[in-house]
């Protein structure tokens, strides 16, 4: 069959957190960005991961399915109903009330299936075995925390578990929050992609952490007091970075504060300053 999209035989899983009432995805594959294509999510409807051979309109359709108040399964079965190359997808949903629902295609590369719990769906194609898929749902189900960290985590697991059999280059992570968007106005909470690299889901951990520094505030019950210890090592540090010239005596004067504000704006940590 011609045009049946980008194959990403890949293994993903999506997820709900009836707390924030974040939706999300982590994927995995052995193919060039596979955020690109892959996941797709809106806040207060739901998560779905497209894959195998991908059609990223069944992403947006789907969403529009779950929005009208189709539930998981019945959108899957609406959506593969009118789709030609139903065959070859593969397809993990999860909605903003926790319902979860898997397909795999009868022509999607062995090995090849999925699983649901409660609030996610895990699936996967041409892996090296079913064991990747009941880790990422097993790491889901017995863990808590925000789920991003969830999502990734799980993700991981499956891939020390065993993972795509050819082997690995990109991994994404997708999640939305009602009323998260940043600059772009958007509701993407956190869109993290790492396109080519020879550890992807490793590299994606590092990028998820980095964009805790720079975007999650600091809550006030963790902030530090500053003491003549800490002024220290911050002049001396600043000093080494250039952007500090006076004496290493531990008092916070202007001119250290002027040197710490001029690294928070070069290091987009203005929204730490207090």
């Amino acid at each position: 069959m011609d045009n049946l999209g980008p194959l990403y035989n890949t293994y993903s899983i999506v997820g709900y957190d009836p707390i924030t009432n974040d939706l999300g995805i982590a994927v995995a594959t052995k193919y060039i960005a596979v955020g690109s294509s892959v996941p797709f999510a809106k806040p207060e409807v739901g998560a779905l991961a497209i894959q195998a051979y991908a059609n990223p309109k069944l992403g947006p359709e789907g969403l529009q399915l779950l929005e009208k108040g189709y539930s998981p399964n019945e959108t899957i079965e609406i959506l593969m109903k009118k789709d030609e190359g139903r065959d070859f997808r593969q397809l993990g949903i999860v909605d903003s009330k926790g319902h979860s629902a898997t397909y795999t295609g009868k022509k999607c590369e062995f090995w090849a299936g999925g699983m649901t719990e409660q609030y996610c769906a895990a699936q996967g194609n041409m892996l090296i075995g079913e064991s990747t898929v009941s880790a990422m749902i097993k790491y889901f189900v017995s863990h808590s925390g925000n789920l991003a960290d969830r999502l990734l985590d799980s993700l991981i697991e499956g891939e020390q578990i065993g993972g795509d059999k050819r082997g690995r280059q990109s991994s994404a992570l997708l999640v939305v929050r009602p009323n998260a968007g940043l600059a772009v106005y958007n509701n993407n909470f956190i869109d993290l992609r790492v396109d080519s690299h020879f550890s992807p889901c490793e590299r994606l951990k590092e990028l998820l952490k980095e964009y805790y520094d720079v975007q999650i505030i600091t809550k006030k019950e963790n902030y530090v007091i500053l003491n003549s210890k800490i002024i220290n090592d911050m002049q001396l540090a600043l000093s080494r970075l250039g952007r500090y010239r006076g004496k290493i005596d531990g008092k916070y004067n202007k001119q250290t504060q002027n040197a710490l504000w001029s690294f928070c704006v070069v290091e987009n940590q203005k929204h730490r300053w207090t």
